[in-house]
């Protein structure tokens, strides 16, 4: 039974606190990797102190380039494990978990997430103390996965913003969502080489600790469930394999009011879009340093210009030409209409179908300009003809939550969310090879392109769904109750 609550409470329920768990992450980020290759170099590599701090004090220098392609490699190596046991885990979760949260709530699977996350960025806070090697932070990622980590925290979001939205409206909470990801990764960005040139690397795990922490204290307090259960759920409960069975018929048999082709379809594209996020970002900072000689404060200073374009591109994409133009339009309506048309004087914007093939356009255009980067400000090129190519994440979960029953939304956002948890494992990988075996100064960069061809695929497999007939579902119980 849906509950929507209105005003601007709906804006302030669980995107603050999953903005400060993005702005606690993205302060490290960067100085993680950091922090990994100049342990590989100093550890693994076992060079003297004078050679690794040359990655700090004069990384665009020859002898400085030489070390960082000996270390690369090795670091990647680290990271690409990190993703493998971060990854595992939590998608195996997010299966019973999301079924679980249908009947029990949202909220306790996002604590759980939460906590996760705490304790394992407390735990790296001690361990920058020594310099130990790099393989030993691993350690780190147990809490993370043992308990869900992001994966469950996106999913009892995702799942809690379909409970307290409107159809209408769904589409822009979604994307209010992402824009502020977006801004607490920019700010993360911008504050973490800051944090870390004053006080060192344990600060920045100390200040990301604290920050996942409150965001954790946030959703305890301040965000009410929206699920009304009278029995608990219990650890017995949440592990029944029935869960699972109910889950994987709920999202493979063809019903009324869900349309598997085109819920498979968003599914698959949201999955090859995370496998060209998660890729990038695995190799970029890795592009940055082996092409231009960036270090970890000019690469910062761009990822802040990158999010800030996402931002924008975001809040126009969706606000403006999707929320402004029609898409509370019924889906048999405007699926027969085209961009900009007029009719009596009244304007119609894009349908979340086309905002996705336009997006992807757009994130076509930013990884062939990187392909063929070899100067600073094409960096930045790139990163402008990109603006809008993080608006087709909240369309396609628009579309994804439209093609089903209410009473179903965690079963396949939980199905949705397993998979791409699992697609960093993939992602990572993939990406991590093509780059080590085709490193710069090659021209192009190979790596870039599959980037470019995954974006083709997911303009055709959209372009193929309004082939498909769709059953629109409309729910036959409309529960307005005003979250208390």
């Amino acid at each position: 039974m849906e509950q929507v609550t209105s005003g601007w409470r709906r804006y302030a329920l669980v995107q603050p606190p999953i903005m400060i768990l993005i702005f606690a992450q993205a302060i490290t980020s960067n100085i993680f990797t950091d922090l990994i290759v100049y342990r590989t170099c100093s550890v693994i590599l076992n060079m003297n102190e004078t050679e690794c701090l040359l990655l700090h004090k004069n990384s665009s220098s020859a002898e400085a380039l030489k070390i960082d392609a000996q270390a690369q490699p090795k670091a990647s190596l680290i990271i690409m494990t990190k993703s493998i046991i971060e990854s595992i885990i939590p998608a195996l979760l997010s299966l019973f978990l999301g079924p679980w949260s249908d009947m029990y709530g949202r909220k306790s699977i996002m604590l759980a997430g939460y906590a996760g996350i705490s304790m394992s960025s407390f735990i790296l806070s001690f361990m920058t103390l020594w310099d130990i090697n790099p393989w030993f932070m691993l350690i780190a990622s147990l809490p993370y996965t043992c308990l869900g980590g992001f994966c469950v925290i996106l999913l009892g979001s995702i799942c809690y913003i379909t409970d307290i939205s409107h159809e209408q409206e769904r589409g822009w909470q979604l994307a209010w969502m992402d824009a502020l990801i977006f801004t607490g990764a920019v700010t993360g960005i911008l504050a973490g080489p800051v944090i870390y040139q004053a006080y060192g690397y344990t600060a920045v795990f100390v200040c990301s600790t604290l920050c996942c922490i409150l965001a954790g204290l946030y959703v305890c307090f301040l965000v009410p469930e929206t699920i009304r259960n009278t029995d608990s759920g219990t650890v017995k409960s949440l592990f029944d394999t029935r869960l699972v069975k109910e889950l994987f018929s709920t999202c493979t048999k063809e019903r009324d009011g869900f349309n598997r082709y085109i819920v498979w379809c968003c599914i698959l594209c949201i999955t090859l879009r995370v496998i060209i996020m998660e890729g990038e970002s695995t190799i970029g900072f890795l592009f940055a340093s082996a092409r231009l000689g960036w270090d970890v404060k000019k690469y910062s200073i761009y990822m802040a210009m990158n999010m800030i374009f996402a931002i924008v591109g975001i809040m126009f994409g969706v606000k403006l030409l999707v929320t402004y133009g029609g898409t509370s339009i019924a889906f048999e309506e405007y699926k027969q209409r085209e961009i900009f048309v007029k009719e009596k004087n009244t304007f119609v914007g894009i349908s979340e179908k086309v905002a996705v093939i336009l997006s992807s356009l757009s994130s076509l255009c930013f990884s062939l300009v990187l392909s063929f980067t070899w100067k600073s400000w094409q960096m930045y090129l790139a990163t402008a003809l990109g603006i809008f190519g993080s608006v087709s994440n909240p369309m396609l979960r628009t579309i994804l939550s439209k093609s089903v029953p209410p009473v179903d939304t965690g079963k396949i956002f939980s199905m949705t969310v397993s998979i791409e948890t699992l697609t960093p494992l993939v992602a990572a990988s993939l990406y991590s090879l093509i780059y080590s075996h085709f490193m710069p100064p090659l021209y192009p960069v190979p790596v870039w392109l599959l980037s470019v061809g995954i974006n083709i695929i997911m303009i055709l497999i959209v372009m193929s769904m309004k082939e498909s007939s769709t059953i629109r579902h409309t729910p036959l119980i409309e529960d307005v109750n005003t979250l208390p």
